[in-house]
């Protein structure tokens, strides 16, 4: 089983709503993405930090329909799985709103830090679920080992997108990036996160604003062989490591006070889950047989 835990949401805020055309796109991506062997697919939801979370307000934290989605889609694609990721791209860590409530309504939490100082802080104290930088853009740091290492020995993963490779400047902040500086941005920066990474802890992600961006596994396998890793790290970037962050960040939403059970596999399918009360935490922990990890995984309480 493959992953990609990065398509992204049409809006950046909550005041603005996905038009039915950019709708229609994310459909079509979703299922070119299926069809290229992707059954588990997170929608992800940028902000930046001067944007405000509706904190008190439950059922608005989560703008992204994936019930809808899934009741769309499902008939026609029943291996499909989908689930909801908020990234939030921060200067500094301390104007970071409550994470902790954010774990109840998103599946997966990802940081995009700006500035060293808020890579250092988020590798080292910030409970989120991924680190995804801006590869396209020649980073204001130098990536050190301490500091990527650090968040490896937490448990974190960094995030590589490859839409940024292919994509062109269409869909960027600042458009008057030539072609060529993104794509030697990114070999440079995807390089230096190899590197300060020892090429462990990486996931690879599309990234993908519409269905030309998406590439299948061997393309993605063939590219990481050429910026240098192993044919078995290579796969572990869109299999066991992507499946390791989510069953993470689904653990922290769903496990309860440490209970496990072995022999059950609900916490990676989702397709009997109440959407509408993801911030009812009662659950136990369990462990997922057909995993290729066997990490601890859980299942939703009996009543």
């Amino acid at each position: 089983m493959t992953y990609d835990l990065n398509i992204p949401w049409p809006s950046n805020d909550y005041q603005t709503q996905p038009t039915q055309q950019q709708l229609t796109n994310l459909k079509n991506t979703i299922i070119t993405n299926l069809q290229v062997g992707k059954t588990s697919q997170c929608i992800n939801f940028t902000i930046n930090e001067s944007i405000k979370i509706p904190l008190n307000e439950q059922n608005k934290i989560n703008p992204i329909p994936i019930k809808q989605l899934l009741e769309e889609l499902k008939p026609r694609f029943p291996n499909l799985r989908l689930f909801s990721r908020i990234t939030l791209s921060i200067n500094d860590t301390s104007k970071l709103q409550s994470i902790t409530k954010l774990q109840n309504s998103f599946d997966i939490i990802s940081i995009q830090p700006l500035t060293e100082k808020a890579l250092q802080q988020t590798a080292l104290n910030v409970e989120c679920d991924l680190i995804s930088l801006n590869l396209s853009q020649k980073f204001p740091f130098f990536l050190k080992y301490k500091t990527i290492g650090n968040g490896i020995q937490r448990g974190l993963k960094y995030e590589i997108n490859y839409s940024q490779l292919i994509g062109g400047s269409a869909g960027y902040q600042d458009n008057n990036i030539s072609v060529n500086l993104i794509k030697k941005n990114w070999f440079n920066n995807v390089l230096q996160l190899i590197r300060s990474s020892r090429s462990r802890g990486l996931v690879v992600s599309s990234g993908a604003q519409n269905p030309l961006q998406i590439r299948n596994n061997n393309d993605i396998l063939i590219l990481l062989g050429t910026l240098g890793l192993d044919k078995s790290r290579a796969k572990s970037c869109i299999t066991t490591n992507p499946e390791s962050v989510l069953i993470t960040g689904r653990l922290k939403l769903k496990s309860y006070k440490q209970a496990i059970l072995v022999g059950d596999e609900n916490i990676i399918s989702n397709e009997n889950e109440d959407l509408n009360k993801k911030n009812n935490l009662s659950g136990y922990k369990r462990k997922f047989d057909d995993t290729p990890t066997g990490k601890l995984l859980k299942k939703a309480k009996h009543q």
